[in-house]
């Protein structure tokens, strides 16, 4: 399913991306413009002229870091939907059905990487260019040097996160291993910061600057609340993964419509089924019942009693498939709930060989 558009100012499209500066952004230009535009003097129209580049370059620097991500996703084949400009930088949104860790790990190195690159280049490119420009363009150079070092962190929701995701994913063959361990990371950066601009000061005795204090607990009410989220779901996730639909399903024989009561016991005795499924003319279930009801039909009678005494009705084509696990499983359940209180569990050959109580399953999965 396709994710709405961000709303925003709609910049045009490159390599595919729709790109999409939102209002905020804007607002953020101007405050960053006063900042690197005031000085001891106060704030001055030349001030203001040279704050208000440096935070425009700021931006262009954010965007082709979010355009690095966009070329290394589109080198994979990946098709990117939006590169979307914020109020505290970006993000990218790219379609990662059946993600691979060296891909995850590439896109998000090619970031900070980027702003690296671009930092170097502004930083050499200043010492050779004279004045005012020269002092912006030094500006930019540390900026970007700036947000390769702070993105390339080892938490989430930075890039150098989901790296830590990619190394741990790729190392051990478990996914949500690695999101727990970028979540992890997220949260010792989100203390760091904390602790580098108000905890070290009052330790020295130096004071604490105010502006790095405000920055600090900004950073941290974006850090904090995004590694525990992603904590939250990787937790959940990953046991979710662990479990499949043929083991919460009790084991179950598939029997035609015509068979008796008598012959369905035999093929579910030696199938060492407790549930038998009614296939109709068509193959498909139309019904089950436990086995031990049929103990109620006198002994006597089995053998010419048909199924219809004993089967209890199957909403038809309520069957998903056994190896289904984690997020296959979520989409394979989902549409039966509230439509029906079990589900046939199928082979490969779409055979049936289980019966699943949904709100086993639903317990299993929340």
């Amino acid at each position: 399913m396709d994710k709405p558009r961000t709303r925003g100012i709609s910049l045009g499209r490159i390599l595919g991306a729709r790109i999409v500066l939102m209002p905020s952004t804007l607002v953020m230009a101007l405050i960053l413009a006063a900042f690197y535009g005031t000085g001891s003097d106060g704030l001055n129209r030349q001030g203001f002229a040279i704050g208000l580049s440096v935070a425009l370059l700021l931006f262009v620097s954010v965007f082709l870091h979010e355009l690095a991500h966009t070329a290394a996703a589109r080198a994979f084949g990946r098709e990117v939907e939006e590169i979307v400009l914020t109020f505290f930088g970006g993000h990218t949104q790219f379609r990662s059905r059946d993600p691979k860790p060296f891909e995850i790990g590439v896109i998000a190195a090619s970031g900070p990487l980027a702003n690296a690159v671009i930092g170097v280049v502004a930083l050499a490119a200043a010492g050779a260019i004279d004045g005012t420009p020269g002092r912006i363009v030094h500006y930019a150079g540390v900026l970007n040097l700036i947000l390769a070092a702070f993105n390339a962190l080892p938490g989430t929701p930075l890039d150098g996160g989901r790296v830590v995701n990619a190394i741990v994913w790729g190392a051990t063959g478990d996914q949500w291993k690695g999101h727990r361990w970028a979540a992890q990371g997220g949260r010792i950066v989100a203390i760091g910061v904390i602790v580098l601009a108000v905890g070290i000061p009052l330790v020295n005795g130096t004071g604490v600057d105010l502006l790095a204090a405000v920055w600090a607990m900004f950073l941290f009410s974006v850090i904090w609340p995004a590694a525990g989220a992603e904590l939250r779901a990787a937790t959940v996730l990953g046991r979710r993964q662990g479990v499949s639909a043929l083991s919460l399903a009790v084991p179950a024989v598939g029997v035609t419509f015509d068979a008796t009561v008598a012959q369905a016991r035999e093929l579910a005795s030696a199938a060492r089924a407790t549930e038998v499924v009614v296939l109709a003319a068509d193959g498909q279930a139309a019904g089950h019942f436990p086995v031990a009801l049929t103990e109620a039909v006198p002994e006597e009678l089995r053998a010419t009693t048909s199924l219809m005494s004993v089967t209890m009705p199957i909403v038809r084509g309520a069957a998903i498939p056994g190896a289904a696990t984690g997020e296959d499983l979520v989409e394979a359940v989902v549409p039966w709930f509230g439509r029906t209180d079990v589900v046939v569990v199928t082979d490969r050959d779409g055979m049936p060989v289980g019966i699943a109580h949904l709100d086993k399953v639903r317990d299993a999965l929340s």
